[in-house]
């Protein structure tokens, strides 16, 4: 499937979501569910380690600091074998310019280009542009409180 912009054809685009608090009820909209501490994995990636909290069929969960130091190699050679990820414990405290978000947009082009199906989770998010990567998924919030012991998050 394509759509035609500026007369050439371009990948379909499968958007994700930014899911805030990410409640069990909001993830169960999605089909998504937290993952169990017993579905962790230790998973190869480019000849490296990367722990994530579930990989089953196409799905990838992830935490934001593991994702955020996994290198571009990492993340592409899970990407073609991944087409869903979510990636939960987004700190809302984060500074939008610091090197550790900016690495993190970075891996989000990465998946993009891949066109992997992206959920991020997280409490709240930092301020981000238009040209943000960020920009092209769905926001999706809620009013509700997220307990603590039923945190998503890393």
């Amino acid at each position: 499937m394509t759509d035609s912009v500026a007369g050439g054809p371009q990948p379909a685009f499968r958007p994700g979501r930014i899911i805030i608090p990410g409640t069990a009820r909001q993830l169960g909209t999605f089909g998504l569910f937290v993952p169990a501490p017993g579905q962790r994995r230790t998973l190869e990636a480019a000849g490296k380690p990367l722990d994530v909290k579930s990989a089953e069929g196409d799905l990838l969960w992830i935490g934001f600091r593991e994702l955020s130091g996994a290198a571009a190699g990492d993340v592409v050679s899970l990407a073609g074998r991944f087409g869903e990820w979510v990636v939960d414990g987004l700190p809302g405290d984060a500074v939008a310019d610091s090197p550790e978000w900016q690495h993190f947009l970075d891996v989000v082009d990465l998946l993009f280009g891949a066109d992997v199906t992206l959920f991020l989770i997280g409490a709240a998010l930092p301020e981000f542009g238009a040209d943000s990567p960020l920009s092209l998924l769905l926001r999706v919030e809620s009013d509700e409180e997220l307990p603590a012991e039923h945190s998503s998050g890393s």
